[in-house]
């Protein structure tokens, strides 16, 4: 490993002789190269064979130039982007959802959390959601705040590290780890307490519950009451001061990225629409910043977007039906905790059909017929933006994660699911705070949870209690089961769960 550094104190690093992953799933023949400004983390040229036929020298990027002088050979290896885990219940002893009610000495804290997305960061995952399972009120109330303060800490570690790489400072590898930031930590993922209760699976019985009054009992219970307009600012903070000893912000709808819940339950259908509906707004390409959203039909109770996931349900066929018109985009674990594929019913797992899609057109061409037809001298307002990417557009059809672990999915459904949908396969390892400690007696939220080799159930049951498999194992594992190449396997891992979050299309300069 060399780093570069140019004339202006950037620091850049070039990968070559390396097999580039690309969105289709493809990879290219070795030779590819790839720089990156170690200044700012961005990817400032990817250069694929055989256009790549400089081996030194200057490369433009946009009016700025930079030299490199020094290069990492990847030695023909696959060069591909972090993986993304958006159901992580913790890992290496850290329980994300302990709040300290029960087992006071394993109280999660910052430093718990930043300890475990350095340790994510050596297997390949570079931005994860940290998953709470079903919980008290007090218990959402202590960890949302705790996990924002983690991702807060983490962004001021970040621009540290990018101000002294812009500056040039060099450090000695024991200085270094003061600004080790790991695996991004995204928003949370709120796995319950809306779930069927036939179907709670390991989440404690004692906090499912239904949103019978929609979004109002959705903010009631995880207390977030924030319309999630507000931006982390801490810029007045005392750095100096330790993190733990700052009064912890409020929970706030920011702090959320996904919520898993059972459409069939009274009010869900009335939750979805209200949290999806910032989402549903947004144009697919969005070139501009300032758009509002108009004409809602539902009220929404906050700026930031929601993605909704159904899982933990006894939902029908038409129940998710519903549940995809009323905004919900995602399958919690397919297969595990929901209703089985059945001829006459086929549930939840029957929505990875491409029919479905054609049955969500129709219900969409009314509402299309009824927009006014403008004057031809005037601009449409509701003209769509034209497709960078048209081959890659979202699909109707709801995303999916699996748990690859080889334990909660057979390798045939695996490829079944695989098959009859691959664009919306996303691979979760819905990991528990046992993965990587070994077999024993170990925490997930309020229960306990025994492991004996890649197997977790509820102590003295056989309930299974999340898995203890890693990203790279859940990506290897997936390849084999589903007789897919490696490019397809990993986008399971990268490209499709940041299309789940909408991070699948960077914006620089307030272009895409």
């Amino acid at each position: 490993r060399h780093d570069v550094v140019d004339d202006d104190g950037r620091r850049f690093l070039r990968f070559v002789n390396a097999r580039i992953l690309s969105r289709d799933g493809s990879l290219s023949s070795p030779g590819g190269s790839l720089t990156v400004d170690l200044s700012t983390g961005t990817i400032v040229s990817v250069v694929l064979p055989p256009d790549d036929d400089e081996e030194e020298g200057d490369d433009a990027v946009g009016r700025e130039t930079f030299r490199v002088r020094s290069v990492v050979d990847c030695q023909n290896q696959i060069l591909s982007p972090g993986y993304i885990d958006i159901q992580l219940n913790g890992c290496y002893g850290v329980d994300f959802s302990n709040a300290g009610d029960v087992h006071v000495d394993k109280a999660l804290t910052v430093k718990d959390v930043m300890d475990a997305s350095a340790r994510l960061a050596r297997t390949g995952v570079t931005s994860f959601c940290p998953t709470v399972v079903s919980s008290s009120k007090e218990t959402y109330r202590t960890i949302i705040p705790l996990i924002r303060r983690a991702r807060m800490w983490q962004r001021e570690n970040r621009m540290r590290w990018q101000q002294r790489q812009r500056q040039g400072k060099q450090r000695q590898r024991q200085s270094q780890r003061q600004y080790e930031v790991g695996a991004n930590i995204l928003g949370m993922h709120l796995e319950g307490p809306f779930f069927a209760p036939s179907k709670r699976g390991a989440h404690d019985e004692r906090h499912i519950r239904s949103p019978v009054h929609g979004i109002e009992t959705v903010k009631e219970v995880y207390g977030l009451s924030s319309d999630g307009s507000e931006e982390f600012d801490d810029d007045d903070d005392d750095h100096d001061v330790p993190r733990e000893v700052i009064e912890p912000p409020k929970p706030e709808w920011q702090d959320v990225e996904i919520i898993t819940l059972a459409p069939e339950l009274e009010g869900a259908f009335s939750a979805i629409a209200s949290l999806t509906q910032k989402r549903r707004e947004q144009p697919q390409d969005d070139d501009d910043d300032d758009e509002e959203g108009e004409g809602e039909t539902h009220p929404s109770p906050l700026n930031h977007p929601i993605v909704v996931s159904m899982g933990h349900t006894s939902a029908t066929y038409q129940d998710g039906l519903t549940a995809l018109s009323h905004g919900a985009t995602l399958l919690t674990h397919l297969y595990n905790a929901m209703n089985p594929f059945h001829h006459r019913d086929p549930g939840l797992v029957g929505l990875l059909s491409p029919h479905v899609e054609l049955l969500l057109k129709k219900e969409q061409q009314p509402l299309q017929k009824q927009q006014p037809r403008p004057h031809p001298t005037q601009p449409h307002p509701t003209r769509p933006r034209p497709q960078h990417h048209r081959h890659e557009s979202k699909p109707l059809r709801p995303f999916y994660s699996l748990i690859a672990d080889g334990i909660h999915v057979h390798p045939t459904a695996v490829s079944l699911a695989h098959r009859a949908h691959p664009a919306g396969c996303v691979l979760v390892t819905d990991a528990m705070s046992a993965m990587g400690l070994g077999d024993g007696i170990h925490s997930l939220g309020n229960m306990s949870v025994n492991i004996e080799g890649a197997r977790a159930t509820l102590a003295n049951t056989d309930v299974l209690a999340g898995s203890v498999a890693t990203m790279e194992r859940c990506v290897k594992n997936f390849k084999e089961f589903a007789g897919c190449d490696a490019g397809e396997a990993l986008l399971c891992g990268t490209l499709h769960p940041a299309r789940v979050l909408g991070r699948d299309v960077a914006r620089t300069r307030g272009r895409r």
